[in-house]
């Protein structure tokens, strides 16, 4: 799609919400091609980690494209059917095996928000405002969604954000719990980003997988298959010659 970039070097893969125009927010056509880009990142062996970001100055994504709603989402009938094509996206990417860090700066809203919930690490911008605008729409914020928010923040902030629909920035990001980081400016986040994703793609591919695994409480036998693997043979070889490992994910 022209709205989203895609690019894998390294083990890391970057998708990029490109809609600058309407502050990235994901329209249909996003939605669409979101699946297959999260599937391609799962099953590439040579991917090992991936990073979510917005193009442009001003935000990551400020979640749907309400004016696409008059025509997509104008009944009860159409609008779960759009419902359910998010649905879809937050089920591969909550399923995902590999490490997501999400890079935000500027709004983070609504869908874009949940994006940031759904990854396993967020740094921010300083510029970086995130909250959960629905009531401030008309829209409804259902009960899926909502666990997104107190998984992170909380039952008790979760309905403050919620019922309120504020934005939150900065130092706020850190005391809720929603920011790792919070870097001074852009330049500064995209070193971070690169950096934490490149100590990741450095870890071992099957150990990285199990621990997604485990905090997620998923089945799946990823530890018998770590302890099978030819990586577990090459980080105990790398420790006792005092070297740094070379994990292949096998």
């Amino acid at each position: 799609t022209d709205f989203i970039r895609f690019a894998a070097s390294d083990g890391v893969a970057r998708l990029t919400f490109d809609n600058p125009r309407r502050l990235n927010a994901i329209n249909a056509e996003m939605w669409q091609a979101l699946p297959a880009l999260l599937t391609r990142v799962e099953e590439d062996p040579a991917i090992r980690v991936l990073v979510l970001a917005g193009t442009g100055d001003r935000a990551f994504c400020t979640g749907n494209d309400i004016s696409e709603f008059g025509s997509i989402r104008a009944d009860p009938i159409a609008a779960e059917r759009y419902n359910e094509g998010q649905r879809a996206v937050a089920r591969l990417l909550q399923g995902m095996t590999r490490p997501v860090i999400a890079a935000v700066h500027g709004y983070c809203l609504g869908a874009g928000f949940e994006f940031a919930l759904m990854s396993d690490f967020r740094l921010c911008a300083a510029d970086a405002r995130m909250g959960v605008p629905a009531v401030k729409l008309g829209l409804p914020y259902r009960l899926e969604d909502i666990v997104k928010v107190a998984d992170v923040v909380g039952l008790a902030r979760a309905r403050e954000m919620v019922l309120l629909g504020r934005q939150y920035a900065g130092e706020e990001l850190l005391a809720l719990g929603i920011a790792n980081q919070v870097l001074p400016d852009h330049g500064a986040l995209a070193v971070a980003v690169d950096a934490l994703a490149m100590e990741l793609a450095a870890n071992a591919p099957l150990s990285l997988s199990a621990a997604k695994v485990a905090f997620a409480d998923w089945p799946g036998g990823w530890a018998d298959r770590c302890y099978a693997s030819e990586d577990y043979a090459e980080g105990r070889t790398a420790k006792r010659e005092k070297r740094k490992p070379v994990f292949a994910g096998r």
